[in-house]
């Protein structure tokens, strides 16, 4: 199954990098007849883009319209990077917000910039600098996003559909991200409010809204997009709870930021919650100094992870992921879309729980 989804992910990924690519190269000589500033930003924001990323959100919205039709698919592949576009937009500005440093084994953009201030102008205080191109890179990704679909070779009722629902993806992620945030802050969370926050964050703008931008650019009627609801969501679910159980079990080289970031920006994930509500008074006295430490140690972050394996919150977490892709599954094999699509998606929903990156 892993060889058959690798394949699939690696024949794709390769035509939506080289589309990406043949894209970047266009706007950097639009950049470069405005200033020599711009055409380097631009720049910076291919490389940053290029530098990795597994591409399923791209993936997905092809499969969605795999779903309905099998013709065009130069045409939707060329649509397809207006997600990934949006993916790098969003993690321009996450990066800022958790003030993390490394994005994919590399400088995240704003310490990019901040570095490149230094350089430049021999300044020794560039941080606003820096985090102030990045908010300028990341709005400059979003449009052109908007860019991509709307230029894109499908009839003009579907492509304003299509941008529709790309709006839509860019409201509830921001709406999940001012709860995120809040979270953050606030001293009770329950679980309702966690699975709300990876439903408007993760599940609908991974899985289920890339499917329905495909579907929609082949003419999908309400009841398609249903059921990629009741497949993309609660897949979605199941892979925010595993990158969780991965930012703090897994290793930095494969998921490509330090392990225990998590805990060190105060997210309060799915497996925190449950290890809170199950550990002595003395084990949630160490987990909730270290949540939003910036200095937690090592030591402290293996503490925390003997605590959530003793106090059954990794079986828990995996116990969902297991829950909701069976879910996911049931969904799609119910559906009457296209056998090539159905096998896809069944055989990467199954993909979702045993990934390690």
């Amino acid at each position: 199954m892993a060889a058959n989804i690798d394949g699939v992910v690696a024949q794709y990924k390769a035509k939506i990098n080289e589309r990406l690519g043949l894209f970047f190269d266009e706007k950097i000589e639009e950049a470069s007849k405005i200033s020599d500033y711009t055409q380097e930003v631009v720049a910076n924001i291919k490389e940053y883009t290029l530098r990795g990323g597994k591409r399923l959100r791209p993936i997905f919205l092809i499969y969605g319209y795999k779903c309905l039709a099998d013709d065009n698919i130069d045409a939707i592949i060329e649509a397809s990077i207006s997600i990934e576009l949006m993916q790098s937009y969003l993690l321009i500005h996450d990066d800022i917000m958790d003030e993390d440093e490394l994005r994919r084994g590399k400088p995240t953009f704003h310490i990019e910039y901040r570095n490149i201030c230094a350089t430049l102008f021999g300044e020794d205080d560039t941080r606003k600098f820096g985090e102030n191109i990045a908010i300028l890179a990341g709005d400059l990704l979003e449009a052109y996003g908007i860019d991509v679909l709307t230029n894109s070779r499908f009839k003009e009722e579907y492509i304003t559909k299509a941008l529709q629902k790309y709006a839509e993806i860019v409201k509830n992620v921001g709406y999940g991200q001012i709860l995120d945030i809040m979270s953050e802050k606030k001293k009770d969370i329950t679980e309702a409010e966690i699975l709300l926050i990876h439903k408007l964050k993760t599940a609908s703008y991974t899985i289920e809204n890339p499917l329905q931008i495909g579907a929609i650019l082949a003419g999908a009627v309400e009841a398609d997009l249903a059921v990629m609801s009741n497949y993309g969501l609660p897949l979605g679910l199941a892979f925010q709870i595993q990158d969780d159980i991965l930012g703090l079990f897994g290793t930095e080289e494969k998921i490509g930021k330090p392990v225990g970031s998590d805990i060190q920006e105060g997210k309060k994930t799915l497996l925190i919650l449950h290890a809170l509500s199950n550990c002595s008074e003395k084990e949630k006295g160490i987990i909730t100094s270290a949540l939003g430490n910036a200095d937690v140690t090592t030591a402290e972050i293996d503490t925390i992870r003997d605590i959530v394996r003793e106090t059954g919150s990794l079986d828990y977490s995996k116990r969902l992921v297991g829950e909701k892709i069976e879910e996911a599954i049931h969904a799609i094999e119910g559906s009457n879309f296209r056998a090539e699509a159905k096998e896809f998606l069944v055989m990467i929903a199954d993909f979702v729980g045993v990934r390690d990156f």
